[in-house]
């Protein structure tokens, strides 16, 4: 009994690693149009700065006058309680989100509150929805993203975010299909090979589909892949497109490059 929950566990605590690491990779693709990075989202968004900013790449608006070198709590208090109204106005509802809850560093509540920019800011406006609840009825933006990756991969029956890219064999195949020719592997990967099968799938998506490793391919083929980490990672594919000059693979003589 003890070594099962001790499993249980395990695998809880490595989901929550992934999602840190993906959440955080996520953050500092938008920071980084404005020359920022954070390492620790728990420490570096405390002070609100690094939010703010977020912010106003995300939604390429002025948020106003903020204090950019806080030094005492109730300084940092002020930047974030500015940040959260922004995303209100924005039309953002948070859950059980308050200032206080990100200057005191609560992880868990920070990782709510980026996805729900992702979700928003990503997820949703590739839908041209506003939240993740369903709409008069109609399916919500996990729902969209599935069903388009579905129409994407019509023989590969997925049905999920999480166990169905393990094997990489399916990101393979969805690289493929946004850019025909340009994973032509994909049709004839073997199974047993997950991490090289991802790894060539995602850097090929990364250099001629502009799409950020902000997951890790062993985190896509890890058993315990966080299901909101790769609907973040997937959910860059609708719009992309293949880069000027992509090269295209010969489905038949697979290595031999064509421009």
């Amino acid at each position: 009994m003890a070594s099962m929950m001790e499993h249980q566990t395990a695998d809880n605590a490595e989901w929550k690693r992934i999602q840190q690491k993906t959440f955080t990779r996520w953050v500092n693709e938008h920071l980084k149009k404005n020359s920022r990075f954070v390492k620790d989202v728990k420490v570096d968004f405390s002070d609100g700065v690094s939010l703010i900013v977020l912010l106003e790449v995300l939604s390429q608006k002025r948020i106003g006058r903020y204090n950019k070198n806080p030094r005492i709590r109730a300084q940092k208090m002020e930047n974030v309680e500015l940040g959260v109204k922004f995303i209100g106005s924005e039309g953002i509802r948070l859950v059980n989100i308050g200032a206080s809850d990100i200057v005191d560093g609560n992880l868990k509540l920070i990782l709510g509150l980026i996805w729900t920019l992702i979700l928003h800011y990503q997820i949703s406006m590739g839908f041209q929805t506003d939240d993740d609840a369903p709409k008069s009825g109609g399916p919500s933006p996990k729902q969209q993203l599935l069903t388009w990756i579905q129409g994407m991969l019509p023989d590969k029956n997925v049905r999920n975010f999480t166990t169905d890219w393990n094997s990489g064999v399916n990101i393979a195949a969805l690289v493929d299909a946004v850019a025909p020719g340009l994973c032509p592997e994909s049709a004839d990967m073997d199974e047993s090979t997950p991490l090289e099968n991802a790894q060539m799938a995602m850097e090929r998506a990364e250099e001629w589909l502009g799409v950020p490793q902000v997951l890790a391919p062993q985190d896509m083929v890890n058993p315990n892949v966080d299901e909101l980490s790769a609907m973040t990672y997937l959910s860059y594919f609708p719009e992309a497109e293949p880069k000027p000059g992509a090269p295209v693979f010969s489905r038949t003589n697979v290595g031999k490059v064509y421009t």
